[in-house]
């Protein structure tokens, strides 16, 4: 992996600053810097990010044509070596901050499968690595499993192949992952894991 893709791209999708997803990618980032891994974070529920507006103008060009936010992220959704999502349970679905920026990830499907070509080089692609990180407070670990079909195109679309999740049932009160042992240092312990990812590549 080239030196200018060995960053970590942390997107916040929780309304909640001091959130338990929140507080998960913050250890995440942490372990990362621990390994020497650079972090670049954007707290995706405070920006201006639109929902896809299904016009299909990116179908001809691979540009959308709403002009907010999400032209800071994209950039870093083509380059980063690592990308971590972390975004809450909210009625019982992947929270809609999140969501958004899923949805607006449509130039990278037509720049894929309408035009033929992708910002992301194979080379990058085959290493890069991914994790989405995710709390409820539904005791009941199988609400998750609404999410791994999103999480999944996301990840696909804009070329991360290997990718991870760590996800927490019953865990609700903002705060109250530090109660779930060993939930933190698991999140560093991912972070930390990047300092030997993409090694050997050119």
């Amino acid at each position: 992996m080239r030196p200018e893709n060995r960053y970590l791209l942390a997107l916040y999708a929780s309304p909640r600053r001091r959130g338990n997803t929140s507080l998960l990618l913050d250890s995440l980032v942490e372990g990362a810097g621990e390994a020497g891994v650079e972090a670049v974070s954007f707290r995706v529920a405070e920006m201006d990010i639109r929902p896809c507006r299904g016009c299909e103008a990116c179908s001809r060009d691979g540009e959308c044509v709403q002009r907010d936010d999400m032209q800071a992220i994209y950039p870093h959704l083509e380059r980063a070596g690592a990308v971590a999502l972390a975004a809450p349970i909210f009625s019982m679905h992947i929270c809609a901050q999140a969501k958004a920026l899923i949805d607006r990830c449509q130039r990278f499907w037509a720049l894929t499968y309408v035009l033929g070509k992708h910002p992301v080089d194979d080379g990058l692609a085959a290493r890069r690595r991914g994790l989405f990180i995710s709390c409820c407070g539904r005791d009941a670990p199988e609400t998750f499993e609404c999410t791994r079909p999103t999480v999944a195109y996301f990840f696909h679309v804009i070329r991360v192949k290997d990718w991870d999740s760590q996800t927490y049932a019953g865990v609700d009160a903002a705060g109250e992952i530090r109660k779930v042992t060993g939930a933190l240092q698991r999140a560093a312990g991912w972070g930390r894991s990047l300092r030997d990812w993409g090694s050997g590549a050119p």
